[in-house]
């Protein structure tokens, strides 16, 4: 399945920029195809509008400004307000702007600092839930924003996977002489897929430091959890009781491109373990990912016959079939498919 196949995922919220990023201004950003232009308003909350101007299709991310509480086109000044109804055409201010002088307008909001957008005005769910998103026991670790070649199901479905852990992440904290294969126990939730499991894992040098955990050695107390359509929760507990809580997300550009986002949260201090350093580790495990997932078919088939599967692949044939009972209850194809 190709994402941009379903009209149904334009039904979801995705995280898109950092909110950050926009205070020096409006950026573009494409979603499942859509060109967007976000900014952000007086107030400090962010608008969504496509990426072109009505009057001559000028990208309204370039060369843009927010004068006051609207954007103004770079080309010819024409301002436009965050739902993307024109104000003003300065060259004719006494004229009352048109629907045709509109800019399609898209939801938007902010969580964990991010912009999330919903491209449709009637979402199937809310921004997905962090459990210690606010915890003042936890800190936010903002880790990486990358565009990846890859099907953003088939990196959702990567969380779920443990039998590739002591191949592809052989460097970091796989052991390609001791193949793991836990005994997983899979916990009904609804849009989605949870899993819990014990994961022996290698405890290298840089690792050893930032568990605070000294042996070679250890294992995780796993619970991972996969939201539709593209969030994935991979929640670790240690034996010395620190937890790391990965929140990853595969926002779909296109078919085959994401904006790979990755933010965790710690039970520990900066002085416990610099955040750095723990961004750093979780990268270089995301860069080993991404070697594959990158080499992977771009279509993701929802029938589980048309591909081969072991025993531990059980969390990824139940996201399958949580994805095709979506597309059966609400798919309608493209008009161009």
């Amino acid at each position: 399945m190709l994402v941009m196949q379903e009209p149904v995922f334009r039904r979801f919220w995705y995280p898109t920029l950092r909110l950050s990023d926009l205070a020096s201004g409006p950026k573009p950003f494409t979603l499942l195809g859509q060109e967007l232009v976000l900014w952000l308003r007086e107030d400090g909350s962010p608008a969504a509008l496509e990426d072109r101007c009505p009057h001559r299709r000028a990208r309204l991310s370039v060369d843009s400004r927010v004068v006051g509480d609207t954007l103004r086109c770079g080309y010819h000044g024409w301002r436009f307000d965050g739902a993307g109804a024109c104000t003003l055409i300065p060259q004719m201010p006494e004229h009352v702007p048109g629907r045709k002088s509109a800019v399609p307008g898209f939801q938007a909001k902010t969580a964990y600092g991010f912009v999330w957008v919903c491209l449709s005005d009637q979402p199937l769910l809310d921004i997905p839930v962090i459990r210690h998103a606010g915890d003042p026991a936890f800190r936010q670790i903002f880790e990486y924003e990358e565009d990846w070649a890859a099907n953003c199901f088939r990196i959702c479905e990567n969380a779920l996977d443990l039998g590739h852990v002591s191949f592809v992440h052989r460097v970091t904290f796989g052991d390609d002489e001791k193949p793991v294969a836990p005994k997983i126990e899979l916990n009904p939730i609804e849009n989605g897929v949870n899993f819990t499991c014990l994961l022996p894992v290698a405890n290298r040098e840089e690792q050893q430091r930032n568990l605070g955990i000294p042996e070679p050695e250890t294992v995780r107390t796993v619970d991972i959890r996969w939201l539709l359509p593209a969030t994935f929760i991979l929640h670790f507990t240690y034996p010395n009781g620190l937890v790391h809580e990965i929140c990853g997300f595969a926002t779909p550009i296109d078919n085959g491109r994401v904006r790979r986002i990755q933010f965790a949260y710690r039970s520990d201090s900066e002085a416990d373990a610099p955040g750095a350093n723990v961004a750093a580790f979780d990268r270089a495990v995301g860069q080993e990912d991404r070697r594959i997932l990158e080499s992977c078919d771009f279509d993701f088939p929802l029938d589980p016959g048309e591909e081969a599967h072991m025993t531990l692949d059980r969390p990824g044939i139940l996201m399958r079939r949580v994805l095709a009972e979506l597309i059966e209850r609400h798919g309608e194809k493209m008009a161009a498919e």
